[in-house]
């Protein structure tokens, strides 16, 4: 059985727990559970943005972990902060047998271990159940937010979204929205009867009339707003 300690200093230093204090505690927990820290990977030049699989440190512990080994880092973020990733990781160390322990939970949070009171199983169900609903809710917002920046790409290249076709436009072919050459014309009279002062009103009533058209008169009030934009 190794124990392996993972050390993180963070870059944005938000978080950032000097080397040495890290190394001691460590020990000491280790200690704590009749072990010492055999080994000491330090983790540099990193955000806690990037996941763990994908550190120099974070790798390389990953890959070469075995089964009995049991890690042990300071702070549960800085292996979990994606939730994304969290369960693939609790998986990885769970199928090759590993436990990791991190101090500020006071327990593995990959194995059930043994049970020292009656209500009590140990963390790593309340962290499996934690990172479960954690992954659901940022999935959703991944995928929300894949949404959004989708339909604002579709609308800054011109694309119809859905809705009401605004008045003096088409859908063509592509699915954008093109001028109509009739409406626009249309729009032209609008706009020459308010530059000679006529109302909303007295301008939808022209329409109506004239073109067979049934706007309100703050239908006109919109297209006229629009059209001056």
């Amino acid at each position: 059985m190794t124990a392996i300690g993972y050390i993180f200093l963070d870059t944005a230093r938000d978080s950032l727990i000097p080397l040495a204090e890290q190394q001691e505690q460590l020990q000491i927990y280790a200690t704590g559970l009749g072990l010492s820290c055999d080994e000491i990977l330090i983790e540099q030049n990193f955000s806690l943005a990037t996941i763990l699989l994908e550190r120099t440190e974070g790798r390389h512990l990953v890959e070469n972990i075995q089964n009995g080994d049991v890690v042990i880092t300071m702070r549960a973020e800085w292996v979990l902060g994606n939730p994304g990733n969290a369960l693939q990781l609790l998986d990885v160390f769970k199928a090759k047998g590993a436990s990791f322990y991190c101090v500020d939970l006071a327990g593995d949070i990959v194995n059930q271990t043994e049970r020292k009171l009656a209500v009590s199983e140990g963390i790593a169900p309340m962290v499996r159940t934690l990172c479960e609903a954690l992954s659901v809710t940022f999935e959703s917002s991944s995928h929300s937010a894949a949404i959004r920046a989708g339909k604002a790409k579709q609308k800054k290249n011109g694309k119809y979204l859905g809705g009401p076709v605004p008045f003096g436009f088409r859908v063509a072919s592509d699915g954008c929205l093109k001028r109509d050459g009739k409406q626009q014309i249309i729009i032209e009279e609008m706009i020459a009867l308010k530059n000679d002062r006529w109302s909303y009103r007295d301008i939808a009533q022209k329409m109506k009339v004239q073109h067979g058209l049934k706007f309100s008169h703050e239908g006109v009030r919109r297209i006229l707003l629009k059209s001056s934009r």
